[in-house]
Order: C-alpha cells, then sequence, then structure tokens
C-alpha cells in the first residue's frame, strides 16, 4: 500500500472521530439545554400560579360576602345545590371549580373556626371530649393523660413539674429551650412543640393541623367564636369523640361528607335520621370566620402553589376601613 493511501485513510479516521465526538458533545448540550427548558418552565409555572392563586382567593372573597348577603343564616348541610341556576359559597368543603382567566382552578370553602378549640384553658374541654368513643381504650386514656400533663405544664406560669409532664429542664434536654411559654398557645402550629400532640392530633394530607381551631393573634377575632367543632372538618376520631359514634357509624357519616363535598349529595338523603340527629355535638352554623384553599384543578393538574387564606367575612361593601385582616395567609 502506497505510504498516500494510508495517510489518507489516519486523515478519515480521524474526521469521523471528530464527527462522532462533535455529535455526542451536540446531544448533551440540546439535552442539557431541553431539562433546563423544562426546569425554568417549571419555576415560572410555580411563580405564576401564586399570582393566580392569589387573585382567585381575592375573587372568592367576593363571591362569599355575595352568598352572605343574598343568603343570610344559612344552615350547613341543607343547601340543595340543585335548586340553583348558580353556585353557592358556604363554609361546607364543597369543591367549587373555577376557570381563572384561562386557568382551571379548584377551591374549598371552610369555617376557620370550626376545628377542636386548644386556646387558653380550652384544651382540657378538648380533652375531656376526647375521650368519648374510647372509654374502654386504656392505652388512648393513657397517652390523654399524658398529654394532659405536657400542656398544663407549658401553659401554667410555675414551674413545678407534674407526672409525665415537662417544664424547662425536660425541653432544655431535648434541645428545644426556651420553651416552655409558661403562658397560653398565641399560634395553633405552636401545639406541635408538645411532645405526642401530633399522635392525637395528625397532621392532614397537607401537613397542616387543620383539625385544631386556628388561635390568631389577639384582638383579631369577636366573642362569636363557634362553641363545637364544625361537622364538614371532622375526621373518624373527632367524629368518634365528639360525636360519640362507634367507629362504623363514624365511617358511615364520613362516606356521607364525602358525597357532600365532592358530588353535593345531601346528608339527609345519605344518612339515616337518627344518625344525623346524633350529630348534635357538632356546629352547623357559619362562625363567620372562613378558610379558602386554592388547588390546581384535579382534572389538568400542573406545578402549583397552593394558597390558604382565614379571615373574617365581610359585606358587600367590602372590608372595615377597606382593610382586611388575616388569620392565616400560607403558599405550599
Amino acid at each position: 500500500m502506497r505510504n498516500s493511501d494510508k495517510e489518507s485513510g489516519s486523515a478519515l479516521v480521524a474526521v469521523l472521530c471528530l464527527i462522532f465526538t462533535a455529535g455526542i458533545l451536540t446531544t448533551a448540550t440540546l439535552s442539557i439545554s431541553k431539562s433546563g427548558s423544562f426546569d425554568v418552565s417549571s419555576h415560572l409555572d410555580m411563580q405564576r400560579s401564586v399570582y393566580i392563586a392569589e387573585g382567585a382567593a381575592n375573587r372568592v372573597q367576593w363571591l362569599i360576602a355575595a352568598d352572605r348577603y343574598s343568603y343570610p343564616g344559612e344552615v350547613l348541610g341543607y343547601t340543595d345545590y340543585s335548586e340553583y341556576d348558580f353556585d353557592r359559597y358556604i363554609a361546607d368543603g364543597v369543591v367549587h371549580k373555577m376557570d381563572y382567566y384561562g386557568t382551571l382552578l379548584q377551591f374549598t370553602i371552610n369555617d376557620a373556626l370550626g376545628g377542636i378549640d386548644f386556646s387558653g384553658t380550652n384544651y382540657r374541654n378538648a380533652l375531656t371530649m376526647l375521650t368519648n368513643g374510647f372509654i374502654t381504650d386504656t392505652d388512648w386514656a393513657e397517652k390523654l393523660e399524658k398529654l394532659r400533663a405536657k400542656l398544663d405544664d407549658y401553659t401554667d406560669s410555675d414551674d413545678n413539674l407534674s407526672e409525665e409532664g415537662m417544664e424547662s429542664g425536660e425541653y432544655e434536654e431535648i434541645y428545644a429551650s426556651p420553651l416552655p411559654r409558661n403562658d397560653g398557645f398565641q399560634f395553633r402550629e405552636e401545639l406541635l412543640y408538645i411532645d405526642g400532640f401530633r399522635e392525637i392530633i395528625p397532621l392532614d394530607k397537607y401537613g397542616r393541623l387543620s383539625r385544631v381551631r386556628l388561635i390568631p393573634p389577639e384582638n383579631t377575632i369577636n366573642e362569636r367564636r363557634a362553641t363545637r367543632p364544625s361537622l364538614f372538618t371532622a375526621d373518624l376520631m373527632t367524629l368518634r369523640t365528639y360525636g360519640n359514634l362507634t367507629d362504623e357509624e363514624a365511617q358511615e357519616v364520613l362516606e356521607a361528607l364525602r358525597e357532600w363535598k365532592e358530588n353535593r349529595v345531601l346528608l339527609t338523603d345519605s344518612l339515616d335520621p337518627l344518625l344525623l340527629e346524633s350529630l348534635s355535638n357538632f356546629s352547623g352554623q357559619e362562625s363567620g370566620y372562613y378558610t379558602i384553599m386554592i388547588e390546581p384543578d384535579s382534572t389538568a393538574p400542573r406545578p402549583f402553589r397552593r394558597l390558604v387564606q382565614s379571615f373574617e367575612g365581610y359585606s358587600i361593601t367590602g372590608p372595615t376601613n377597606q382593610k382586611l385582616r388575616y388569620l392565616e395567609w400560607m403558599l405550599f
């Protein structure tokens, strides 16, 4: 073979290697660019969703105001949505749909003061009620007594250690100084500092303590506080204890509540009248304070930051002094 042929073959191999390498680099660059585009797109969707959720929440507030003006004193659970040519906006947990300038959303409205009340010294009554339905469950009773001791030590003004309780020394040992507060709870999530509380009152599917009534800052609510938890925020444990129901009865009520919230089936159509009457320990009236949650539509999921707002309802003329104070405002 001539030298010129050998040189031509070597050059061809070098060119092919160069083309192959260039192809790999081009493919990698395109992959990184495409991946980056997806990443940036997701972040943009998340950022955009914040503005959409805020705008939608403002609209829902006015829808609630209009409903309150047109239908004052509504009894929750007895509103037949099929009788209206338009939607109703009350604190019953029904899933509503909204097209907000081309973005499909869903939202729910619940009573902001409808959970179990642990504010001030009311936690003692709450723990007493939580023994109902579990009279023979000694483990449950023991957990409640331990929690009561810890709550007592956390809120009382002395340093006397209760049996099963925790004072400053015990909190220091678990690196939780400067607890305890030695005063009433100032916000709901503060209860999560108490060892064992989450076992009694678990978080909901969103990681929120929604089963417990809001404890807002001082002087942000008036005396029209609900004294009973709302039926429409009740879970299995609350139904067993506050409703003093059997497990089977509580499951039946939960299914009826699901049918109400998702399909708007009246409780009178899905529950036995005697069982419905036994729910008198739950509130069927609105307190006037609302919690709304804005979410992406379940049929069109996309990157979206949920928004939760709790506030006092206002009239169709707007909030007092045209300023709205939120008892809760959270994006997640």
